[in-house]
């Protein structure tokens, strides 16, 4: 198991002051997010992708996810709309390219709210359908697509161990995989065992927070009503050998060294 952080929460900075943080504090690797200013795939010309490939010599830092912008924007892999269907399989499979180019293994992909008019199993079947065009559009780049499961509030389409599981059955490709973000499973009364017993070797990455029981909310470490440090242990248990980053993008990007500090010296305090 190693530990990373994600350069969402550096969103205010340049992306190499996110580099620079996630090596001064001991990190393994840094989670790129495909948004602007960082790595938006529609700006990653050669120069962008040669100074992220020298971030990482540099640093010495493995990037074990790409996470392209999507989630409540105007991309959406279970939009009925024609012009959104278009630009959601341009735009992904442009982020696709992105990632290999930068030498990220894997790639997030999320289910996005459809909206309220929009029968679930119509947008499951246009999820899954989607799916499988830019699965094997990464399966030639050598890329692993992602999904991850979000709360109710974000999404109906994708929010449990069991969906996810049920989503890369029926996509039916190889290189389709889903991680753990922690704050489904408090939302929905899971179990965390159940992503390890439902996905087994499709599980690889893990977002770590603490969270208020209620709401999306990604809060730090030591604030919240999660005993994080036995959920670090409990996915210790399972033998994981993946990635456990840490995402805390609800303390507003105020301070994120600080936050990075922190973290850093919560999870230097688990005996495993």
């Amino acid at each position: 198991m190693k530990f990373g952080c994600f350069s969402l929460d550096f969103r205010r900075f340049p992306l190499e002051t996110a580099f620079r943080m996630a090596a001064r504090y001991g990190f393994s690797g840094l989670e790129i997010w495909g948004g602007r200013p960082h790595a938006y795939p529609w700006d990653m010309n050669e120069e962008r992708i040669s100074q992220i490939l020298a971030w990482k010599k540099q640093y010495v830092l493995e990037t074990p996810m790409y996470t392209p912008d999507a989630l409540g924007g105007p991309v959406n892999l279970c939009s009925m709309m024609k012009e959104a269907q278009a630009d959601a399989i341009a735009y992904f499979s442009r982020a696709i390219e992105v990632c290999q180019a930068i030498e990220c293994p894997r790639m997030l992909i999320v289910a996005d709210h459809p909206g309220y008019t929009v029968p679930r199993k119509e947008a499951w079947k246009r999820f899954i359908d989607n799916m499988q065009v830019l699965g094997k559009h990464a399966a030639a780049h050598d890329v692993k697509l992602v999904i991850e499961s979000l709360t109710p509030m974000e999404s109906p389409v994708i929010t449990t161990a069991d969906d996810c599981a049920e989503a890369i059955e029926q996509i039916g490709l190889d290189n389709i995989e889903a991680m753990m973000d922690v704050v489904p499973p408090t939302i929905a009364y899971e179990p965390l065992q159940n992503y390890f017993d439902r996905l087994g070797d499709k599980l690889h990455y893990i977002h770590l927070c603490n969270n208020d029981r209620q709401t999306d909310a990604h809060l730090r470490l030591d604030s919240g009503l999660l005993p994080v440090a036995d959920m670090v242990k409990v996915i210790a248990e399972h033998d994981f050998d993946g990635y456990v980053t840490v995402e805390l993008y609800s303390e507003f990007y105020s301070d994120p060294e600080l936050l990075l500090a922190n973290s850093r010296r919560f999870l230097d305090g688990i005996r495993l």
